[in-house]
């Protein structure tokens, strides 16, 4: 299944069975079934150096599940390089399934794994299922989404206490049970879903005060919720005329999703065995 994608360097397309994404400065734009996605990637750092955002994407053999991820690693040498590859071939692995518990404990035991070695982040993984319109999100330690719905034209904090530590929920983790996230959400149509990196939240705003995360909700809710095209590079411009050093010195991810009615074609229901035998391939890129 392809897709229209418009890149600030170069075209790309995503098809099904890949895995797409990476770090790096990107402008992009995916449709998917049910799902429309832009994403503001920006990187001032070098992986080597330190900590780097990373985003993936995936779509299944016939398109019905988006999987999301976004991290904030933070590395010395080549530990960087190292996680991102593990967690790559995590997202290729589970490329199929709908429910998420599988991957995300995968990936809480890949971070248990290298937090011994120095390696330390905060991940976000959301899935979205097509004909349900069904998102599960868990969130380890990074900001929490924030969430419009159309049928109120109101943006709120997508954050809800656990029901339980994620030891008692079945979920592996190595953050503090506050920090830690899951949960599901319908969205209907015009419904969007807006995720960051804490890059945002840690800018100063005109008067010397950190944004925080009621900050940003302010100035999102300030824009024109009509052109989810345009909301990013205008959110990312006024925070950045608050202060000049807002988004300089650290990456930046910025990923805008939009719930819709387009579903998922006959073609691609019929080719999915077919896809699913040829496996997963990486379509992700490193800059």
């Amino acid at each position: 299944m392809s897709t229209t994608t418009s890149m600030a360097n170069s075209d790309s397309k995503m098809k099904c069975m890949e895995v797409w994404g990476g770090h790096g400065s990107r402008e992009n734009h995916l449709a998917r079934p049910g799902l429309d996605i832009w994403i503001r990637s920006h990187s001032v750092s070098d992986s080597e150096a330190g900590g780097s955002d990373l985003h993936l994407l995936s779509s299944c053999s016939s398109g019905r599940v988006t999987r999301m991820m976004m991290a904030d690693i933070c590395s010395q040498g080549s530990q960087f390089e190292e996680l991102v590859d593990e967690l790559r071939e995590l997202m290729k692995r589970n490329i199929n399934t709908i429910r998420q518990t599988r991957i995300v404990q995968q990936i809480n035991h890949q971070l248990e794994e290298s937090s011994e070695l120095g390696c330390f982040a905060t991940v976000m993984v959301g899935t979205y299922f097509s004909p349900t319109r069904s998102l599960s999100l868990c969130n380890t330690g990074h900001p929490p989404p924030l969430l419009f719905r159309a049928a109120e034209q109101k943006w709120s904090v997508l954050k809800k206490k656990p029901a339980g530590s994620p030891q008692t929920t079945g979920w592996l983790g190595v953050v503090n049970v506050d920090e830690y996230q899951h949960f599901q959400t319908k969205l209907q149509p015009g419904d969007m879903i807006l995720s960051y990196s804490d890059t945002l939240t840690q800018c100063q705003t005109s008067t010397g005060q950190t944004l925080g995360i009621h900050g940003l909700l302010d100035r999102v809710r300030s824009l024109a919720f009509d052109e989810p095209n345009q909301l990013l590079a205008r959110l990312i411009q006024q925070i950045k005329s608050e202060d000049p050093v807002n988004l300089a010195i650290d990456d930046t991810t910025v990923l805008l999703c939009k719930a819709t009615s387009t579903s998922v074609p006959w073609l691609d229901n019929l080719l999915a065995p077919f896809r699913y035998l040829q496996g997963a391939t990486d379509k992700t890129y490193m800059d």
